[in-house]
């Protein structure tokens, strides 16, 4: 018994679950249980890995840039198109405070918690002033103190909105000229002595 009991403790201290230690007796059910166990346990690892993995995927095919920060607004992670939005390298940059990689006067009082909007607009990585780049950034409290960064690149919304002011200003100037010649002519005929 104590033989076998000496080869069941050296096998568990790195054990082979292709080769258990013994194969009968109590010492041979015993390591024929924890073979089970330790099968099962790396089965259901893998496929937590394998979840993790997806998951990740799914992410990193979103729509919207992704940063997750620690609760000293270190970055965790990022997906490539958080990093293409605000530069950031996603090995490289790793636990770099997000506010000395985004230094926009606005993001910074809005990752401070002045919060008055549920999102900020800022110039984006390449904004010139013939191509203006606009993200729409917003910051969600998760778990223990960490946010969720998501960025979306609104350029075309932004673009939108500017040719429908300029759309509104404009017609609004040229229904205003016609008017006021009109008036104009108005306030003449009332002057003139009819006849």
């Amino acid at each position: 018994g104590a033989l076998q009991a000496r080869r069941f403790v050296r096998w568990l201290r790195a054990p082979d679950l292709a080769q258990p230690p013994l194969r009968r007796g109590a010492w041979g059910d015993v390591a024929y249980r924890v073979v089970r166990l330790l099968r099962g346990e790396g089965e259901r690892a893998r496929e937590a890995a394998q979840r993790l993995d997806d998951f990740l995927a799914a992410v990193q095919a979103s729509p919207n840039g992704v940063v997750l920060l620690d609760p000293q607004g270190r970055i965790e992670w990022c997906n490539g198109l958080a990093g293409r939005h605000f530069g950031i390298d996603p090995q490289r940059d790793l636990m770099q405070h997000i506010a000395n990689l985004v230094r926009e006067p606005a993001f910074t009082a809005y990752l401070a918690g002045q919060r008055a909007q549920p999102a900020v607009v800022l110039a984006g990585r390449g904004d010139v002033p013939g191509h203006p780049v606009r993200l729409s950034v917003q910051l969600h409290a998760y778990g223990a103190g960490h946010q969720l960064m998501l960025s979306q690149d609104v350029t075309a919304l932004a673009q939108a909105d500017a040719m429908r002011r300029d759309f509104v200003a404009n017609v609004s100037h040229e229904l205003r000229t016609p008017l006021t010649v009109l008036a104009g002519f108005v306030e003449t005929m009332q002057t003139l002595p009819l006849t």
